[in-house]
């Protein structure tokens, strides 16, 4: 029997790929998405030759594709590179009939590369998409999203401190369910139409922070049976929890129970954290994506909670008191298991990435990162510029034209300049581009300028993202030290305290004033420690009675203390 001709070519094409590699990928697959069909032809020809030289055939042929102009279909085919690429470098032991699948699914493809993050365990993600789907092939047709957002959660166990420190692991420990439970309870939530969202409805981003749950079945049971609230108001389901001002007022911020459960917390009530504990796994419980916060404000800490609301729009401060000035918050990404940027945060909650154009820039930015790794600057300059025309928020777009001015310069300052004019609605991002005209001017001896537009961006961030103004000025410090003496030192900190201290709260006891403290501690100067204590209190006027009262306290009776231990020492 004559083998099919497409079949043919997977069987014998993958041998010239290193005689001509523009070759290797007939024209005629590359005028559509990748078929089913051509994703088992090309398993079968990695099966001779190996997912490497795949890798470089399909890596050619979407470059060939790109050049005709149509980005998406393109993109299509640059996944498939993207899979074969991952297959190389990471064996994972999938079947052929999953593989066929994940490189012939165009969207869900597209989907996984969207979410994908280096920190995964790529091949336990791979494993587990497998599971799933074999376990439950028809509901994996309509939620494939949930299972990918399982995959990429459950690849890795949660760190000591998740959901969060201030409770015992013997209370609570620290454990995600099996794959195979979570995607059971999630498709029986939704199927029974128990949920407050359609889980089909929502994306792999979005369904991260939903299937992170620390609760036991019968938590979750509890949480849809008792907690009523409606997703319109689910922000009140943080005052359900009674707030205990006597833990506060004896210093107990760790959960003082045997057991953390959300009863538990509801009858003997918490403080913060457990509000924003219970507000926020409750909502997993009912289906509802959640984030957890921890912020620094006036006169202490707070914790606070996120959620999916009505019509996928985020809410991200249930809970957060507007009095303290909380000045930023944290989360952690289930996915990392580390904080998740305020951008994308933003870039979340604003959905933009939904949209045809920023898909269509993704795929811009994806060729330009080719394009000059491939040694094609001036084609990568016009994917990358291509890419940020269509949304400015395509961040890998203004990484390559970095990139391409690696050397520091008014060419690499106008690129980080542009970057940072068109992202002014993210003051971390600004920061960042900012920062690199900064070092770039430093490296070229414009020392007095660079030092003008540290200022400038701490005055930018103030009433934006204090902390992150604060966060040059505890650089500023830190340099200072290396050639300041203490008492100028001490100086240059009032200055800042004059132009910036007013409403620093506790990011700024934390960020600054505590580092340069326990500096000039270590040191030996203790009364220049002294100074520059009481300046931090009387610029900050903590509340009386406030943890940053307290605080502030233990500070100077901890500096009188080592003052006098080395008075006495010979």
């Amino acid at each position: 029997m004559i083998p099919h001709r497409r079949f043919a070519w997977a069987l014998t094409a993958v041998v010239c790929v290193t005689a001509s590699p523009a070759q290797t990928v007939p024209s005629e697959w590359l005028r559509s998405a990748p078929t089913p069909r051509a994703a088992a032809e090309i398993v079968r020809g990695a099966e001779s030759r190996g997912w490497t030289a795949m890798a470089t055939a399909l890596r050619t042929a979407a470059l060939r594709a790109y050049a005709t102009g149509d980005p998406e279909l393109a993109d299509a085919w640059r996944n498939v590179a993207r899979w074969a690429r991952a297959w190389a470098d990471t064996p994972a032991g999938l079947d052929d009939e999953t593989r066929a699948w994940l490189l012939g699914d165009a969207g869900f493809s597209e989907a996984y590369f969207e979410v994908e993050n280096p920190v995964d365990d790529h091949a336990a993600v791979w494993r587990i998409l497998e599971r799933l789907r074999a376990r439950d092939r028809d509901n994996f047709k309509t939620h494939a999203a949930l299972g990918l957002a399982i995959a990429v959660v459950y690849d890795a166990a949660p760190p000591i401190s998740w959901p969060h420190w201030q409770v015992t692991e013997a209370a609570l420990p620290r454990r995600l369910p099996a794959p195979e439970e979570a995607w059971d309870y999630f498709i029986a939530l939704d199927k029974a139409g128990r949920g407050l969202h359609r889980l089909d409805r929502l994306d792999a981003t979005e369904l991260r922070f939903l299937v992170d749950l620390a609760l036991p079945d019968e938590e979750r049971r509890w949480a849809r049976e008792q907690v009523r609230t409606p997703l319109a108001r689910l922000e009140e389901t943080y005052g359900a929890v009674a707030y205990r001002e006597d833990r506060i007022a004896a210093g107990a911020y760790v959960w003082p129970g045997r057991r953390y459960t959300l009863a538990g917390i509801v009858s003997e009530g918490g403080i913060c954290v457990d509000q924003a504990y219970f507000a926020s796994q409750a909502g997993k419980a009912r289906g509802v994506p959640t984030l957890l916060f921890g912020g620094a404000g006036r006169d202490g800490r707070h914790a606070w909670f996120g959620f999916l609301g009505v019509g996928r729009k985020w809410r991200l401060d249930a809970g957060r008191y507007a009095d303290q000035r909380f000045v930023t918050g944290e989360a952690v990404d289930p996915q990392t298991w580390a904080p998740i940027s305020d951008h994308e945060l933003a870039f979340l909650s604003e959905g933009f990435r939904r949209g045809k154009p920023a898909r269509a820039a993704a795929a811009h930015a994806g060729f330009a990162r080719w394009l000059f790794e491939e040694g094609r600057p001036g084609e990568a300059e016009k994917a990358a510029q291509a890419a940020i025309r269509l949304e400015r928020r395509t961040l890998d777009a203004w990484d390559v034209l970095l990139d391409l001015r690696p050397e520091a310069g008014s060419a690499r300052e106008a690129v980080a300049r542009e970057a940072a004019a068109g992202l002014t609605a993210y003051p971390d991002l600004q920061a960042r581009f900012l920062a690199i005209v900064e070092a770039s001017m430093r490296k070229r001896g414009g020392t007095a300028e660079a030092e003008r537009i540290g200022r400038e961006l701490a005055r930018r961030m103030e009433g934006k993202r204090d902390d992150l103004g604060l966060g040059r000025i505890a650089e500023q410090l830190a340099a200072a030290a290396a050639t300041s003496s203490p008492t100028d030192q001490v100086k240059l900190y009032r200055g800042w305290l004059r132009d910036f201290g007013r409403g620093g709260g506790a990011a700024l006891w934390d960020q600054v004033a505590r580092p340069l403290v326990g500096r000039l501690v270590r040191a030996g100067n203790f009364h220049e420690a002294r100074e520059a204590l009481a300046a931090t209190r009387a610029a900050l006027a903590p509340a009386p009675g406030s943890q940053l009262d307290g605080e502030l306290s233990g500070a100077a009776e901890a500096i009188a203390a080592r003052a006098s231990a080395a008075a006495t020492t010979p």
